[in-house]
């Protein structure tokens, strides 16, 4: 039974991830989807570890002796986490997704003119910029915007890489 435990830690930590991400979005007034998206990833990460270490403690083993299997449920839970924010992102932000809310929210359908008239390019982008400021990830100083989170960047160069070994390309547009 423990084998079990240890086996399906990453699920685990990650059904917790999404659980403590729901409540904070829902019930803590003032939060991004963004920070609850962060909070729900670390208190997982507790999660994990929390189970981790039971699991050694209920088998008696040591950590050193059992090092790779700790970092195999580390990575496992990374990458589940990480697909979990780009399923919730892809919800929040992809207008194909919003496209079709928006169509199955209008009886009698839009007309090509209706959608382009709620996709102003203007208006898209400063949607983005703003988001961007509110999340603090860059800032607008003397009439510029600058990258404020080199947090923010180093994500964006991980995914550009990661675009790079999977797709062979750095963007979708190459």
């Amino acid at each position: 039974m423990m084998g079990y435990l240890n086996a399906f830690a990453a699920v685990i930590a990650l059904g917790g991830n999404v659980v403590c991400q729901v409540c904070t979005a829902r019930y803590v007034a003032g939060l991004s989807l963004l920070k609850s998206l962060y909070v729900g990833f670390i208190l997982g990460i507790f999660g994990l570890i929390f189970i981790e270490l039971y699991w050694l403690k209920q088998t008696h083993l040591s950590l050193t002796g059992n090092m790779f299997s700790v970092f195999a449920n580390v990575i496992t839970y990374s990458a589940l986490g990480f697909c979990y924010f780009t399923f919730v992102n892809l919800g929040e932000t992809a207008r194909r997704i919003r496209i079709l809310r928006e169509l199955y929210g209008s009886k009698d359908g839009l007309s090509m003119k209706e959608i382009l008239s709620r996709y102003n390019a203007e208006e898209m982008v400063s949607k983005r910029i703003n988001r961007l400021v509110n999340n603090g990830q860059i800032i607008y100083r003397d009439g510029r915007y600058y990258i404020n989170s080199p947090i923010m960047m180093l994500i964006a160069k991980i995914i550009v890489t990661m675009k790079l070994i999977l797709l062979g390309k750095k963007s979708e547009f190459d």
